[in-house]
This record gives structure tokens, C-alpha cells and sequence, in this order.
């Protein structure tokens, strides 16, 4: 690597800091092959020294006294010799946070789009809104395959599942089935009941909602 590459090469400031005790504390580092002793500035009861780094991977030791060793509150590693040795990871970004989410929350609703009006008979006689097209198709229409002897029928989709559906075919009787599933298995449930009875039970509850509401 030439001069220019060197000076165009980002570099990181790091701060190093020994809190061990000592009377004068130095360090070396692979940073420039381990040829040279930089000693610490004590501050209280700490030693700190600050140096600019480009990125990579560093090995570095402190000598407190004259005697080589490591932070054992820093990240460090222990050589096949038995000599311990500080890392320095410059090759991982650093995540930076923002100090506050609040820039990235969607502003509230205006209070203009919320009422308090009681339902009346127009909002019960509006039609439903569209299916979404991946209800449209339940496993309780599918015709079972014989497997090995043993009737057998199609798994349902997680969409079909816990829905209440309704057979499209007139008459005195209304046939309603649902689908759960329980462990490995699928249960359904189809019971058949008489259209008055059914208009029955809808008027019933909206009769229901519209006390709750009132008392409300």
C-alpha cells in the first residue's frame, strides 16, 4: 500500500484506557508491527491514550511497570505460548442508533375521522364488503380422495381456517360449516339448521348490538 492509499484509507479514533492500578502504563500494538511504546496520560485513576486507526483487526498489549499484559475487561485472546493479548475489531460497523424514534412514527389520526353516532337501519341493509379472493374456495367443498383404503381430504389452507361459512343453495334448510385445527388435525364442523331459525338468530343479534350500544 503507497502513501496516497494510506492517506484515502478511513480511518476510526480509538480511545484506550487501563484501570488497573500502576504507576506508569504504556502500550504496543500490531498496528505498526509492535515497534512502538506509547505511553498513557493518567487521568484520576485511569490511563487513556487516543490514536486514529484505519480498519482491520489489531492485536496490543499494555505494560504497567514493566510488565507486559492485558485489560482483562476487554476482548482478548491467549496465544498457543500462554501470552494474552488485547483485540481490536475496526472491520465491523458500529450500528448507530437515533436518540429518538419519534421521527419514524406516523402522526395520530385527526380527530375529525372518529364519531360516536348510533348504527341505524342503513348501516345494517349496506351490503358486506367484497371476500378477499383467498376465502372464496373452503376445503368443506372439496371432494376426499381414497388413499390406501382410508378416506382421505386435503389439508386446509391457514386462511380457511376459523371462518364461518354458509352454503349458497336455497331452500328450508341452511347448512353452516367451519374448520379448526387441533395438534396435526383438521376438525370440521357442519351443522344444518331452518332459514327462519337463521333469520332468527341474525335479528337477535342485531337487537343485541343495538341495546349494548344505546347503554353505552
Amino acid at each position: 500500500m503507497n502513501d496516497e492509499e494510506v492517506l484515502n484509507t478511513p480511518r476510526t479514533s480509538v480511545k484506550f484506557s487501563w484501570n488497573h492500578g500502576g504507576k506508569q502504563v504504556a502500550i504496543i500494538g500490531s498496528w505498526d508491527n509492535w515497534e512502538t511504546r506509547e505511553i498513557l496520560q493518567s487521568i484520576g485513576k485511569d490511563f487513556i491514550v487516543a490514536k486514529t486507526l484505519p480498519s482491520g483487526i489489531y492485536h496490543y498489549r499494555f505494560i504497567v511497570d514493566g510488565w507486559l499484559t492485558h485489560a482483562p475487561d476487554l476482548p482478548w485472546v491467549c496465544d498457543d505460548s500462554g501470552n494474552s493479548y488485547n483485540i481490536l475489531d475496526l472491520m465491523t460497523p458500529v450500528l448507530e442508533f437515533p436518540e429518538s424514534l419519534s421521527e419514524f412514527e406516523f402522526p395520530p389520526s385527526p380527530p375529525s375521522t372518529y364519531d360516536n353516532q348510533y348504527f341505524n337501519d342503513d348501516d345494517f341493509s349496506r351490503p358486506p364488503p367484497d371476500l378477499p379472493p383467498q376465502l372464496r374456495e373452503t376445503i368443506l367443498n372439496e371432494s376426499s380422495r381414497c388413499i390406501s383404503g382410508q378416506q382421505s381430504g386435503m389439508q386446509p389452507r391457514h386462511t380457511e381456517l376459523n371462518h364461518l361459512y354458509q352454503n349458497n343453495v336455497g331452500g328450508e334448510f341452511m347448512a353452516l360449516g367451519s374448520t379448526f385445527r387441533c395438534l396435526c388435525f383438521s376438525l370440521d364442523h357442519v351443522i344444518t339448521i331452518r332459514s327462519m331459525a337463521m333469520e332468527f338468530f341474525v335479528f337477535f343479534q342485531r337487537s343485541v348490538l343495538s341495546e349494548l350500544i344505546s347503554a353505552s
